[in-house]
């Protein structure tokens, strides 16, 4: 099911004329952030058990080239 369309997000960073590695963490703060808060567990409304829940979720993986993971292993 985790890989049906609805379920599947694709982001993208496509460089300017400038190369991201100086800056790369100002576009990853925000994700990370949000995987962390996620990942401790946000209460959620589940319309079905018409009951909250503790949802919590995890990055499975991301898919990435050579240059990219450079960049990211600093």
């Amino acid at each position: 099911m985790c890989m049906t369309n609805p379920f599947m997000f694709l982001t993208c960073l496509i460089p300017g004329p400038f190369n991201l590695k100086a800056s790369i963490d100002v576009y990853l703060e925000p994700l990370v952030d949000d995987l962390n808060k996620l990942w401790n567990g946000i209460w959620t409304y589940d319309v079905s058990r018409k009951q909250n829940f503790l949802m919590r979720t995890t990055l499975m993986w991301t898919i990435n080239d050579f240059p990219t993971y450079e960049m990211l292993s600093g």
